[in-house]
């Protein structure tokens, strides 16, 4: 569209440089009529006066034209600049526009990997998190383990005390029996014949 407008422009440019020439073009030669009149009505004398006036009218009108011919083509001349400065000016916000596109899409892209790796990693912490109570629930049950074992020692201790108090009784009672034996040999001992 740049070129498109910038050629428009040339054109637009090229042809109202046309008209000025050709403007110029019929100021000149009506200025050479004029002249023409001017001598024509010299050598009319007396009579060719009037004449006379309407040829200088005439050539003052052509002179005023040229000057403004001249004026327009120096207007459109500095259009001409201006319009080039102005392409090239668009070019280059052209070439900016371009920049800032990739400039955007590298963005874009940086932002999509960005969610992609904070993805993987609220993966990560719930895979983590999952693992943690994994372990949590692992810790209580061999706390729950422990415990067991702890009441089965306890009841072991309790056991033990039990045996060691009975062996005891045993150790006692079979110090009574000893002396119980002890003392019917004493008895049957008597009755020996």
């Amino acid at each position: 569209e740049i070129l498109r407008s910038d050629w428009s422009s040339d054109v637009c440019s090229s042809d109202l440089g046309a008209v000025t020439e050709t403007i110029n073009a019929i100021s000149e030669q009506t200025n050479l009529l004029a002249l023409n009149a001017t001598i024509e009505a010299a050598r009319a004398g007396e009579a060719g006066k009037g004449f006379a006036v309407v040829a200088n009218e005439i050539k003052d009108l052509a002179n005023q034209t040229a000057a403004a011919t001249a004026d327009i083509k120096k207007k459109i001349t500095g259009v001409q600049g201006t319009t080039k400065e102005t392409a090239a000016e668009i070019g280059s916000i052209s070439t900016i526009i371009n920049d800032i596109n990739d400039i955007i899409a590298s963005i874009a892209t940086a932002i999509e990997e960005q969610s992609a790796a904070t993805s993987e990693i609220a993966r990560n912490v719930t895979e983590s998190s999952q693992g943690i109570e994994q372990v949590n629930q692992n810790i209580a049950e061999g706390v729950g383990v422990i415990s067991e074992i702890n009441r089965d020692i306890s009841s072991v201790n309790t056991s033990s005390d039990d045996i060691s108090n009975g062996s005891q009784n045993v150790a006692t009672n079979a110090q009574e029996l000893k002396a119980m034996a002890a003392r019917l040999n004493d008895i049957v001992g008597k009755f020996k014949f």
